[in-house]
């Protein structure tokens, strides 16, 4: 699968892109609702390409379409005085019918809460290849080092229009790892 970072996604088969789920800590709010306190809140650079994709991909953020006026928080710095919802779950539009419970609650990291939801698929949806780990014997392997050092210029080159170095970085990890699930796949016994 071949990810596109445009303005232009008429070229974007999202037949195959129903059932996404993506969360974890995005470090931006996407909303005014979603923080309490330190600056004045406005929509960031990052989180306008987050709002993008969302859109392009009909994700919805699930806690927010379950609790459309809750204003509870994933994230407080006490020295600042600000509180945040920066954790959540992207969810396919297609699949917030299967969600059967969403929250926030208590975890064991000093600043972040934990987020959750409850996913109730029907039995007859097919499970995916699972979890990807990288096999670090891969990195003892010749042509592999050979593929990964060519591709990492033609990662460069590909994304020299971004101007950001965290959103540069990530697209970079996500060119390398793809390229290496591929090649990991093809050296299997």
């Amino acid at each position: 699968m071949e990810y596109v970072f445009s303005n232009n996604t008429d070229n974007i088969d999202k037949s195959e892109m129903t059932n996404i789920v993506i969360g974890g800590d995005w470090n931006c709010t996407l909303t005014k609702k979603d923080k309490i306190g330190g600056a004045f809140w406005k929509p960031t650079p990052f989180r306008n390409l987050l709002v993008t994709t969302m859109e392009t991909f009909d994700l919805t953020d699930i806690y927010r379409a379950c609790h459309p006026n809750l204003q509870i928080f994933s994230y407080e710095s006490k020295s600042l005085q600000v509180k945040s919802r920066i954790d959540y779950f992207l969810v396919a539009k297609s699949s917030v019918r299967y969600v059967s419970k969403v929250g926030i609650t208590v975890s064991i990291a000093p600043d972040h809460k934990a987020i959750y939801f409850y996913l109730s698929l029907p039995v007859t949806t097919p499970r995916g290849p699972g979890f990807w780990k990288f096999n670090n014997t891969l990195l003892d392997d010749e042509v592999y080092v050979t593929h990964i050092r060519e591709l990492i210029p033609q990662i460069r080159e590909k994304y020299t229009f971004v101007q950001d170095k965290q959103l540069f970085w990530e697209l970079m990890k996500m060119e390398i790892r793809e390229k290496s699930i591929s090649l990991q796949m093809n050296t299997k016994p």
